[in-house]
């Protein structure tokens, strides 16, 4: 006669067992080295041997209250049997035992392959998930090849210099511009200290700064595309449009790097349309951001 399945839990904080870190993903487990006083995991055990593990980013105290799910993993011999949910649901008790209202949770995948996670999370009580954020990824190459890319240019009235070459009344003017002419999160000079300052441009207009495209080191052989953003009037010119195909033309001859890593902000529609329509093609991967909350009552 077969004994029946035992499944428990435990939790962790401060340190996270070896045997349950196996089942995290590469970038958590570099971070858990050193546990962050505000991570926890709740691991699944059956028959007392670890089975699947999830990790979560606590809310600060005096906050808001929401928590985020960071990472999920059941182990492959015991899928499809429950024990996702009845870990998921476990650790809502005790998110809710904890006083925390909402639980969010993030997550990359393809259009194609996203289904099947966002009906796992629907039936753990998460809203339908949606897009947050376009990530796409291609050669240096390939945008180079595009025909607007290679027509495109700025008119003699614009120019496009480093980003080291701001001056500090310009870098006061765009500090005093934050939250008036552009939003925080396209603010050029966050996390100054990781901006490739050589290969990021700030456009001028007549000599006065109207956008940039920050970029950043992502890997030996990879350049990320941070942040895009002109001035509401020059967006109508489809100067930001020029301000990329002069930049795509002169990253295709970089000599360090090879890869690329774009992004766009699902709410920014019209650039989501004109990626998908001028950019997207076999030889770029495509893969969203999605996003989902539960509330724990």
């Amino acid at each position: 006669m077969s004994q029946p399945v035992r499944l428990e839990f435990a939790i962790f904080q401060k340190a996270i067992p070896i045997e349950f870190q196996a089942y995290l993903s590469i970038e958590h487990r570099a971070v858990l080295k050193q546990m962050p006083d505000f991570y926890a995991a709740v691991g699944a055990l059956i028959q007392g041997k670890p089975a699947g593990v999830t990790l979560i980013h606590l809310p600060a105290l005096g906050s808001q209250r929401t928590a985020k799910l960071l990472d999920i993993n059941i182990d492959q011999a015991h899928r499809r049997q429950g024990i996702g949910l009845a870990l998921m649901n476990q650790l809502c008790l005790l998110l809710r035992k904890a006083g925390v209202h909402e639980l969010t949770v993030e997550y990359l995948r393809s259009e194609i392959n996203q289904p099947k996670v966002s009906a796992f999370f629907q039936a753990c009580g998460f809203d339908l998930s949606v897009p947050g954020i376009y990530v796409y990824s291609s050669s240096l190459q390939v945008p180079s090849e595009f025909p607007w890319v290679r027509s495109l240019s700025l008119p003699d009235s614009f120019t496009t210099r480093p980003f080291y070459s701001i001056s500090p009344e310009e870098r006061e003017e765009i500090q005093a511009g934050l939250g008036e002419w552009y939003p925080s999160i396209l603010d050029p000079l966050a996390e100054e200290e990781l901006i490739d300052k050589s290969r990021s441009v700030f456009l001028r207009h007549n000599g006065e700064i109207v956008g940039w495209l920050i970029f950043e080191h992502f890997d030996d052989k990879t350049i990320l595309c941070k942040t895009m953003f002109v001035r509401t009037l020059f967006q109508r010119m489809a100067r930001g449009v020029a301000l990329m195909a002069e930049a795509s033309r002169r990253l295709s001859l970089d000599p360090v790097y090879s890869e690329l890593i774009f992004f766009v902000e699902a709410e920014n529609q019209p650039m989501v349309k004109f990626i998908k329509k001028h950019v997207c093609s076999p030889h770029i991967k495509e893969e969203i951001l999605w996003r989902s909350q539960k509330t724990l009552h």
